[in-house]
């Protein structure tokens, strides 16, 4: 490949990342939100729960630069259990998860269902990454993060 084909594709995936960061980042905090729970409601529905999870409170997760300092934004993060769902149904739980997930399009980024009371499912897809995990009691919790953006928590001047 010539260095100047080089050079365009590079210049190409700069300004995709680009646009990625504006769009995350012209999300705003309500729809963040909304998009998280939504997420979790489906997840849920997928490991077959009748009612919706109980959610933690929220939890706003700072954002860092690539030089690893905080640049203003935040991720959107909300926990939730699942307490109704019998704990010998787990790895069951989490194969269902699984098909749901790979039928929508998610990407699977941690899979480890093979592990009795530490099983672990994480996925993304536009930008949000949702997990189902497993504590050493058998509860199962799931944890839904936004991209990164503009909250209430921060600063103005960003």
């Amino acid at each position: 490949m010539t260095r100047l084909a080089l050079m365009i594709i590079s210049m190409a995936m700069l300004a995709i990342t680009g646009c990625m960061r504006d769009a995350e980042q012209a999300m705003t905090e309500e729809e963040a939100l909304t998009t998280v729970d939504q997420h979790a409601l489906e997840l849920a529905e997928a490991a077959g729960t009748d009612s919706a999870p109980e959610p933690r409170p929220r939890f706003d997760v700072p954002c860092d630069d690539r030089s690893g300092r905080h640049n203003g934004l935040y991720q959107v993060e909300r926990r939730y259990w699942l307490d109704n769902l019998p704990i010998e149904d787990n790895q069951q739980t989490f194969d269902d998860v699984y098909t749901f997930w790979s039928g929508q399009g998610y990407d699977i980024i941690r899979d480890v269902r093979d592990r009795e009371l530490a099983r672990v499912l994480t996925a993304r897809t536009d930008g949000f990454t949702i997990r189902l995990l497993e504590r050493d009691d058998g509860r199962l919790s799931i944890k839904s993060t936004s991209p990164c953006i503009r909250t209430s928590e921060s600063p103005s001047d960003t």
